[in-house]
């Protein structure tokens, strides 16, 4: 087998016959599937057949795609020339072409179609906000990916970055409205809110193509009138999984070792849970270790024809380092193992909620509790600067608020309808070794928000990432498939907001600000708006809150002679009641019911007499 090519700090990925893998051939470009040696994580390499006819064109095209970023868009990584032949890099979207998907169906359940339909139109004006770039054939530049058993995503893996004047044209057509009310009309009248009712798929692939197709910058109300009415037409609640003939194939799943083999490849040392595979997350499965017994992640490390030897390199150095003290915030990884001719790592699970998993729940947080975020996060992004790890992704996957209760317990359901400061004291760790799953595009990147830099910076976790992070944590931005509302009064996400473009803003011009210079900044804000908002009652006890970081202003000092006021004392331990709070001017207590005597009356009676009121 010959080895594989390599196309600047790309690698060509091959097939188990050795031929490289194709995503794309046409009459205006080809693309295949390659492994960027310097971010190890996979990408489309697009390379145009034909001269630019307007360089100045291209150039623009994808340096808007660059700077305006979005989740459910592919990110422009790197565009030029090379040797005549123009090309483009995108990020990949580990999913299923949407045209094939639909074309391998020959009914797909009306709820699914109805999601398909809604998530390929937000989607499409993702792309439209950002100018034409939106393809000829937008079934073939969608590619649809599923997240939850009931759930999957269109994502659009390929743009427009040529021929803008006939892109103008066909933004031109009026044709949107009337196509709409047909998609709709079918969803309508076939009685698509049924969960088991079956549409048939080629019509409605008919359909949506049509709708897509006649889509532009023009049309972007249209649009979303289109797809909230969609919305309307969904069931409230789902039950069950997406069948398994309508599953949309993972893209990288064909060219690695199936589970058996994996579970070979792990024999006598991790016992597999088969029955917690989790569709979502294709490339991981749970276990056990067997000498531990500690609960464990388990998935294949690709071997070089579809990455790099840098990777297994990564993986043994992460081994090593996230098992020293000095790394606490690190995710451990318990096991690198290669047998059979396949690699495998193991990482300890985290016994908390990932970051992900509470904005699925919350949607979005208020600005102190991201801070309470931002904080734990720094000493985690401390020690990743500190390990030489060459990490360069944390997705909102890849950060768990560790609080000691697995994912299963009902007191980390409790705590994902909670807000943080109510939360016991909770720490803050990060997966820093490569995985399949962030490799491949999976998750929510917060970098795809940043502008590229002209210049290398000392750290990639920089003031303009935490900006970009706080934007999703925020609701000024949402992960894919997620509507939040920003929470807060508005003069403060104002305020907030434009800290975070500015921070951004810094990173296309090489001169990020240093992390603790950005949340210096954050906190006077919150100090700021909190010296006008009214005290907040006094917490119940029973969960104490979580750090304050010494964010709400000191408050006054109240005379303890001032009538009215109370001071609680806790009971002591095999008391059979609390005693209830007495007043330090009240005069004294009974015998059997004297209080603790705090320290300000301490120094009262030793004076020899009480301040006069």
């Amino acid at each position: 087998m010959s080895e594989p090519s390599q196309f600047r700090h790309y690698q060509i990925v091959q097939d188990a016959d050795g031929n490289n893998v194709e995503l794309i051939r046409n009459s205006e470009q080809v693309a295949v599937l390659a492994f960027d040696l310097e971010r190890l994580e996979y990408v489309h390499c697009h390379v145009l057949l034909e001269p630019l006819a307007n360089r100045a064109a291209f150039e623009e095209s994808c340096n808007a795609l660059q700077k305006r970023g979005h989740p459910a868009l592919a990110r422009m990584i790197e565009f030029g020339e090379d040797e005549g032949n123009p090309f483009y890099i995108t990020s990949n979207i580990d999913g299923e072409a949407l045209r094939g998907y639909l074309a391998r169906q020959q009914e797909i359940p009306g709820w699914l179609a109805i999601m398909i339909a809604g998530r390929a139109l937000e989607t499409v004006v993702a792309v439209c906000e950002r100018g034409e770039f939106l393809t000829e054939s937008p079934l073939d530049s969608l590619r649809v990916v599923q997240t939850a058993p009931q759930a999957v995503q269109v994502l659009a893996a390929d743009f427009r970055v040529i021929d803008s004047t006939a892109a103008k044209k066909r933004a031109l057509k009026t044709s949107f409205e009337k196509q709409a009310k047909f998609l709709r009309t079918f969803l309508v009248e076939q009685g698509g809110t049924l969960p088991d009712h079956m549409l048939a798929a080629a019509d409605f692939a008919e359909l949506l193509s049509a709708c897509l197709s006649s889509a532009g910058v023009g049309v972007i109300a249209a649009m979303r009138e289109l797809r909230t009415s969609l919305q309307k037409l969904a069931p409230e609640q789902l039950s069950g999984e997406i069948p398994t003939a309508q599953k949309p194939r993972a893209l990288l799943a064909p060219l690695l070792a199936s589970y058996q083999e994996v579970a070979r490849g792990l024999v006598n040392l991790v016992r597999i849970q088969s029955q917690r595979l989790d569709m979502a997350n294709p490339y991981s499965m749970r276990g056990t270790l067997t000498k531990t017994g500690r609960s464990v992640l388990i998935e294949q490390v690709p071997p070089a024809r579809i990455a790099h030897a840098k990777v297994k390199e990564v993986d043994d150095a992460a081994f090593k380092i996230t098992k020293q003290r000095d790394n606490s915030s690190l995710i451990t990884l318990a096991l690198v193992n290669e047998a059979e001719d396949i690699t495998c790592l193991a990482e300890e699970i985290a016994e908390g909620i990932s970051l992900a998993e509470l904005m699925r729940e919350r949607h979005c947080l208020d600005v102190q509790e991201a801070y309470l975020v931002l904080a734990g996060l720094d000493t985690a992004l401390t020690q990743l600067d500190n390990s030489t790890l060459p990490a360069s992704k944390l997705r909102l996957e890849d950060i768990f608020l560790l609080t000691g209760f697995a994912r299963e317990d009902s007191r980390s359901t409790k705590l994902l309808v909670s807000k943080l400061n109510e939360w016991p004291a909770f720490n803050i760790i990060v997966r820093a070794h490569p995985t399949l799953a962030s490799m491949s595009g999976r998750g929510t990147d917060p970098a795809v928000l940043l502008p590229p830099a002209r210049g290398a910076t000392t750290t990639v976790w920089h003031a303009g990432w935490l900006a970009a992070l706080c934007k999703f944590l925020l609701g000024l931005e949402s992960p894919v498939g997620i509507h939040s509302e920003p929470q807060g009064g508005a003069r403060e996400r104002e305020t907030v907001a434009r800290l975070f473009d500015d921070e951004i803003a810094k990173v296309a011009e090489s001169k990020p600000a240093q992390r603790s210079d950005f949340l210096a900044r954050y906190a006077r804000i919150i100090q700021h708006y909190d010296l006008v908002k009214p005290n907040e009652p006094v917490r119940p006890s029973g969960m104490e809150p979580a750090v304050d970081y010494g964010l709400k202003p000191r408050p006054k000092t109240i005379p303890v002679t001032k009538t009215g006021v109370k001071r609680e004392f806790s009971a002591p331990l095999g008391s059979e009641s609390v005693r209830s709070p007495v007043a330090l001017t009240s005069g004294g207590a009974a015998s059997g019911d004297e209080p603790t005597i705090a320290f300000a009356e301490l120094l009262f009676r030793n004076g020899g007499s009480e301040p006069s009121p």
